[in-house]
């Protein structure tokens, strides 16, 4: 009876062995999961954020010119109340002739004309809602008229009011963040690992029920 009693208990300690193995590894892989999205939408959502332009974020130009370019990161609404560039002179003057223009054919790009007045810095605020999400943005950046000086950035930028200033100029790219999303999922599924394992090691094992053997009654015979 007891070699029994002892073969159903190691049976069950070993099933509550397996119990927790796959609650260690479940909880790792929700919790890695998790992590994953959250990095993942977070990688994806860089809104419509000027990221080039024309004339260059901070550049010292030659000649002053008719009309300032910007190229997005993601599609432009092209309401003009929505996405829109305003250019101000030295002297503090809108220069910026209308609303600017979004092509159909290239939603990434907005331009306006301007009517420039001469040496000096320029001042350049955009605002843009993206097509793709509808979030907005807002920033600012400048380039400096001078014939005398040389066609490079300064490294200036103006700070607008309430919006964060514009992100240093940087080619498009038109091909998804694959790569930070793999490292941001390595780090979210070792994360997941960590915490799964160290959930399962606080688990408390299963008590022993079971009592010490208590030596048999001997029948003595007269």
């Amino acid at each position: 009876m007891q070699q029994r009693f002892r073969k159903w208990r190691k049976l069950v300690g070993l099933f509550m062995q397996k119990i927790r193995h796959f609650v260690t590894v479940g909880t790792a892989l929700f919790l890695s999961l998790g992590l994953m999205l959250v990095f993942a939408v977070g990688t994806a959502s860089a809104h419509a954020k000027v990221i080039s332009s024309t004339p260059g974020i901070g550049q010292t130009v030659a000649t002053a010119p008719t009309s300032v370019t910007v190229t997005t990161a993601e599609n432009m609404n092209p309401d003009p109340k929505k996405s829109n560039l305003f250019v101000y002179s030295p002297a503090g003057d809108l220069i910026s002739q209308g609303d600017a223009k979004v092509p159909l054919n290239n939603p990434k790009e907005m331009f306006v004309p301007i009517k420039a007045t001469g040496n000096g810095i320029y001042i350049v605020r955009w605002i843009t809602v993206s097509a793709d999400d509808g979030d907005p943005a807002e920033g600012a950046f400048t380039f400096t008229v001078n014939p005398n000086g040389s066609n490079a950035t300064t490294g200036v930028e103006a700070k607008p009011t309430a919006a964060p200033t514009a992100a240093p100029a940087a080619p498009a790219q038109n091909s998804s963040p694959v790569v930070p999303v793999v490292i941001t999922g390595i780090i979210a599924l070792l994360v997941g690992l960590g915490a799964g394992f160290g959930f399962g090691r606080t688990r408390p094992a299963p008590a022993s029920s079971a009592e010490p053997a208590k030596p048999e009654d001997k029948i003595t015979s007269k």
